[in-house]
């Protein structure tokens, strides 16, 4: 019988804990996540339990370990100094690897258990520029303006917690945006059939139309995906986009992103 991911990459992180001194956090941020099985709709939680995002400097994997995925993004010069909104931060990981770069980090995230991860591994990690809010981003309010906002698969979530239509989100994005401000976008599948979908990205091709009307393509390019032989996960679009005035119109072609894994 397969052992499970979660009790495998729990393995991983138990020998990167000990070389690094982090087991102690580890235990702690584990607890969490227990407490969430406990207490959460099942339907909401990911990755059987385990972390679906992954902190190097913890030693915990995740499913999407993040500084694997920040070397394919090569954003730094986007985060440097910017007060940063990240949409669905999930256990923070993200949120505090930005905080290095960003002068702030805003954080919304619905799941308590997960934020109480955040949390603490803000604290742990001494990050004190980062506001951690439990909130449904559809109804998250605040009056400060953004240098830049994460949406890394976050347009239509697979939980059914957000789906407001992409152009709603779009301009849901934009009300938060200082002019000139970068959108951080990753898709979910865009190897599907564009049938609209939870997940489904095949459809891409309108996204980037809606997307485009409101914002600059700056760059865009494949991302690898870091599971593959654990999970049933696939590589993913990455788009660094600007809010302009008219914005230049972007010939975009899924057919052909889907092969380009580089900027």
């Amino acid at each position: 019988m397969e052992i499970p991911y979660s009790i495998r990459l729990s393995f991983f992180d138990f020998w990167k804990g000990l070389f690094k001194g982090t087991l102690f956090i580890q235990k702690r941020l584990r607890g969490h996540l227990k407490e969430q099985q406990k207490n959460w709709p099942k339907k909401q939680q990911y990755s059987q339990g385990y972390f679906y995002q992954g902190l190097e400097e913890l030693g915990i994997t995740g499913l999407k370990p993040t500084g694997f995925r920040f070397k394919q993004y090569a954003i730094d010069e986007e985060l440097k100094g910017a007060d940063v909104l990240d949409i669905g931060s999930n256990c923070g990981f993200v949120s505090v690897y930005c905080s290095r770069l960003a002068k702030s980090v805003t954080a919304v995230e619905l799941n308590p258990f997960l934020n109480k991860v955040a949390k603490d591994t803000a604290r742990y990690l001494k990050r004190d520029n980062i506001e951690f809010i439990e909130s449904d981003f559809s109804v998250f309010a605040t009056d400060k303006k953004f240098d830049v906002v994460l949406s890394f698969s976050n347009h239509h979530t697979i939980d059914g917690n957000l789906n407001m239509g992409f152009e709603n989100y779009m301009k849901r994005l934009v009300s938060f945006l200082k002019p000139g401000g970068y959108l951080l976008f990753e898709s979910h599948n865009v190897f599907g059939p564009g049938s609209g979908a939870v997940g489904d990205d095949g459809d891409m091709d309108e996204k980037i139309k809606i997307m485009n009307t409101y914002f600059s393509i700056e760059r865009y390019r494949m991302v690898n995906c870091y599971m593959r032989h654990m999970i049933d996960d696939v590589d993913k679009l990455f788009i660094v986009a600007r809010l302009v005035d008219n914005p230049p119109k972007t010939d975009f072609r899924l057919e052909q992103a889907i092969r380009r894994y580089h900027y």
